[in-house]
């Protein structure tokens, strides 16, 4: 049924994506519509709904802890995040003492200094962890514990040092009193003769029942041990250092020599702790002459120098680092002289494991109805106090900061009798079983908190799932291939291969190699297949299984990923000549093949003993497709160069190399072939130039010849054209006499106009003999009709004396007599 409650859950819901707007139209629909299409809307829009509006509280930063002097400030500081929409409160409590199963929060008086996360300790008194408590609505939960010690250290008694004394060279050893004053932690006691740090051969520091040094031990004794001693204690976190009165040691001469004696004992028996990771002194000392050797052994190893083991202090003390859980046990020190074993002394180191979980400390997803099991799975060393045969630390589960207690719904799960730990159970939960969960684990040396979120919903979300299509990788390496599933509930991840289901150590190897890496959230898990060492037939298709079970019903998809191995190849290499000019950049490309791809170390060869010369970062650098680029090339920078392929390192077989020349041209060289080809292309211009004028004056010439002549021919056509004119006028006027009619007779001022060569050539047209012979054209003038009074006189002859007088007249127009 569609009941309020559901639309609550639902509403809580947001789509993915920025599908936001098609949320509300849904939520209006279903508000609007009818029962049944409300029904369809509310379903249409939870496909691809997702939960991503509750409450993921989470503490990114822890509060650390530290050493402070007694009555200094320290400052805390704690930050959570929570869904963008909601608001983060902080309140802060701390436990001073936790030899106690169940240890007691205090809480704290913050005022304003616990507001934004930050806390201030202003008056240190007393060693203890704090905790920051995070809350964001009804989610809740606290910080790992961050362990503040307060450091202090107070001053010697009047009788804490050496006094002083005169002993003889007949004694075996002498030991010089320094009573260490209270203090927390354990100051560093140091030595002094004269002022200065002493230590030497025949000298030790003694140790209590916890390894802790105290009174020096001089033995072999010699007049040269006499001086002024004193003892210094200092503590680095309480900021502070004593020292005793100084005190004059007299060693005297004896007449009693001491011999040879067997080793005594300065440094006894004890038991010392140490902590993961950290690092520790163990201490060893006897006093014997001749002086002893030492040799320390572990499980039956004989113990040298080298990796985290460091012997010093003429092999008496033995210094371990990064301090692992199979750094546990008996270390035997045996003191030898000449080579013969003459005793033996046991210290026994415990180490503290620090604390971490194998369990689903993730946040997760389930069903209205189903049962939510939490496992912290806390590994580590157990509190000291616990009295219960347990191998982990102490836990505790709360919800929203309510510590969970066993029920009729709730089951918690105690440390005892070697059982595994971290563990509750809540039976059939509903929705008000949505919150923060928080583990805590425990021990003297540690508080840490394990938070997960869990969500509630009403009815499963339906399995995706994705993988990887391929994991590739060498033989030898490690290659893994990932397969990602979502759903409520969060789904699980199984790997199988042939139908056979992945095992660390069974299958598909009966050694180690395969293994399963998770990351989880709410409602995804991711799924890595890792394989160490990777093996040629390691190759393969694998099938990843992703399910979840609701309400007994189990629900399944399934998809494949190839793994690939493929074994390494030699390598090969081939480089390419190149030429560049002076100042510009070079690049020297040598192409490399192989598997794993081959890395390239690029050399110049000497050019008289053909030895390889190293390359300095300073003139060049290895791209990242291998290539060796010189930024600024010089002339002396030509030469051979040699590159050399290897992937051998990372499980390749045979490297190999080879040489190419680089060529650069001088500056000089570049300008003068600059200059030629300028000079050349000035040149060509010039000339083409040149042609074009050449081409265009021709041209311009013909076109001006060419008109000149059409000018002159045209002139000369005219000049045919009036000549034909004029002497078809003469052979108008042939017969005619001389009279004012005539043109020949015209008045002065008309004659002027007429040109010279015009009477020349009347006359000219007169004497010629076949002029006579010209068409007469007197018939013509007597059939036009004059239009002047002249009177035309025919006159068939015309004498030479009258064509004489015509042209004097017509070149001398002044001699002509007006005829009135």
């Amino acid at each position: 049924t569609l009941n309020t409650k559901t639309w609550k859950q639902w509403y809580q819901r947001r789509v993915r994506g920025d599908n936001n707007l098609f949320e509300c139209v849904c939520v209006v629909a279903g508000i609007m519509l009818s029962y049944r299409l409300a029904l369809v809307a509310a379903v249409l829009c939870a496909i691809n709904a997702e939960f991503t509006d509750i409450p993921q509280l989470k503490i990114t930063q822890h509060p650390e802890g530290g050493a402070v002097p007694l009555g200094d400030r320290y400052d805390f500081t704690c930050i959570a995040e929570t869904s963008a929409d909601k608001t983060v409160e902080y309140s802060w409590g701390r436990i001073t003492d936790l030899n106690s199963l169940n240890p007691e929060y205090e809480d704290l008086d913050t005022d304003d200094t616990g507001s934004e996360g930050v806390y201030i300790e202003y008056n240190a008194k007393s060693s203890a962890f704090y905790f920051c408590i995070v809350t964001s609505d009804t989610f809740k939960t606290t910080s790992n514990g961050a362990y503040l010690e307060v450091a202090y250290l107070e001053d010697f008694d009047s009788d804490g040092g050496p006094v002083d004394v005169t002993y003889s060279e007949s004694k075996l050893y002498i030991e010089l009193q320094c009573k260490v004053p209270n203090s927390n932690p354990y100051p560093m006691v140091q030595w002094y003769k004269y002022g200065v740090k002493y230590s030497a051969e025949n000298t030790i520091l003694s140790r209590d029942d916890d390894g802790q040094a105290s009174n020096l031990v001089i033995f072999d004794l010699t007049v040269d041990d006499s001086g002024t001693y004193y003892c210094q204690v200092e503590n680095e976190g309480a900021e502070k250092l004593y020292k005793t009165d100084s005190a004059f040691i007299q060693i005297e001469t004896s007449a009693i020599t001491v011999g040879e004696y067997s080793p005594q004992e300065i440094v006894t028996n004890y038991e010392v702790q140490g902590y993961e990771y950290q690092s520790i002194t163990l201490f060893a000392g006897v006093a014997s002459r001749p002086k002893s050797d030492y040799e320390w052994t572990f499980d039956t190893e004989t113990i040298t120098t080298g990796g985290r083991f460091t012997l010093e202090d003429y092999d008496r003390a033995l210094v371990i680092s990064d301090l692992t859980g199979t750094d546990e046990g008996t270390y035997i020190i045996s003191f030898k002289q000449d080579g013969v074993s003459e005793g033996t002394i046991n210290v026994r180191l415990t180490v503290l494991l620090a604390i971490k979980t194998d369990g689903d400390v993730y946040d997760y997803s389930t069903v209205s109805g189903e049962d939510l099991e939490l496992d912290c799975g806390c590994v580590g060393s157990p509190p000291d106090w616990i009295q219960y045969d347990a191998s982990s630390p102490g836990t505790r589960w709360f919800k929203d900061g309510v510590l969970l207690e066993n029920g009729t719904e709730t089951e918690v799960y105690i440390t005892v009798n070697l059982k595994r730990t971290g563990q509750a159970l809540v039976k059939s939960v509903n929705s008000e079983g949505s919150g923060t969960y928080c583990c805590n684990c425990f021990n003297q040396q540690e508080f840490k908190t394990f938070t997960k979120n869990v969500f509630v919903a009403d009815e499963r979300q339906a399995l995706t799932i994705t993988a990887d299509k391929q994991g590739w990788g060498l033989v030898g390496s490690t290659v893994s291939i990932a397969c990602t599933a979502d759903g409520i509930p969060r789904p699980i991840i199984e790997w199988y291969k042939g139908g056979n289901l992945v095992v660390e150590g069974v299958f598909p190897r009966s050694s180690e190699g395969f293994r399963i890496d998770y990351v989880k959230t709410m409602f995804k898990t991711i799924g890595y297949l890792v394989v160490d060492d990777a093996e040629y037939l390691d190759s393969g298709v694998f099938e990843c299984k992703a399910s979840h079970i609701v309400r007994d019903v189990e629900y399944n998809l399934t998809t494949t990923a190839e793994l690939m191995i493929a074994r390494p190849t030699s390598t090969r290499i081939q480089c390419l000549d190149t030429t560049v000019e002076e100042g510009s950049a070079a690049t020297l490309v040598c192409g490399v093949s192989g598997v794993p791809l081959p890395t390239v170390l690029y050399t110049r060869i000497n050019d008289t003993d053909e030895s390889l010369i190293s390359l300095e970062a300073e003139f060049g650098t290895v791209s990242n497709m291998s290539y060796f680029i010189i930024p600024n090339v010089q002339t002396e920078d030509a030469g051979v160069y040699r590159g050399d392929a290897t992937n051998v390192a990372t499980g390749g077989f045979l490297a190999r190399f080879d040489t190419l020349t680089l060529t650069v041209s001088s500056t000089s060289t570049r300008m003068s072939m600059n200059m030629i080809i300028g000079l050349s292309v000035l040149v060509a211009f010039i000339l083409l130039g040149g042609l074009i004028v050449i081409i265009l004056v021709g041209r311009w010439r013909r076109e001006t010849a060419f008109k000149g002549e059409m000018k002159r021919l045209i002139k000369e056509r005219e000049v045919e054209v009036s000549e034909m004119q004029q002497r078809l006028q003469l052979r108008s006027m042939e017969h005619r006499l001389p009279t004012m009619g005539n043109p020949l007779h015209q008045l002065p001022e008309t004659r002027r106009q007429l040109p010279s060569f015009y009477a020349a050539n009347i006359a000219a047209l007169a004497q010629t003999p076949g002029a006579k012979s010209l068409p007469p054209s007197l018939a013509d003038l007597k059939k036009r009709r004059i239009m002047s009074t002249s009177v035309i006189h025919e006159n068939r002859s015309v004498s030479p004396s009258s064509i004489k007088t015509t042209l004097s007249d017509v070149e001398h127009p002044e001699n002509v007599n007006l005829i009135n």
